[in-house]
């Protein structure tokens, strides 16, 4: 009986061993997301940064502007489509997303 309790334990921590290298580290990953939205000034474009676990910006807004603000708001010149890049950066790492934006209330 002595024998089972020794190998029952053994498990035991084995198991708590392996689950609480299991766990998430604290670092969270970096997740870049925007929403935006064409206003209705000419060209203008407020953009919503909903990134997570990062604290540095960059947007490319496809005509060859960029910025570092948070939730800027941009005016494009033409109509066009454009292509709009954000690259959050975190303690943990990166990530970039990119979306559509089709401005067409320039007369």
């Amino acid at each position: 009986m002595k024998r089972f309790k020794i190998i029952y334990l053994l498990m035991l921590f084995v198991s708590i061993v392996i689950w609480s290298g299991c766990k998430k580290d604290d670092n969270k990953d970096v997740l870049a997301a925007f929403s935006f939205e064409l206003t209705a000034n000419p060209g203008e474009v407020i953009f919503t940064n909903s990134s997570s676990n990062a604290d540095i910006y960059t947007w490319n807004f496809g005509d060859g502007n960029s910025s570092t603000i948070v939730n800027p708001t941009h005016v494009y010149s033409d109509n066009d489509t454009y292509i709009v890049i954000l690259k959050a950066q975190g303690s943990s790492g990166s990530n970039s997303v990119q979306d559509t934006v089709i401005v067409d209330n320039i007369q």
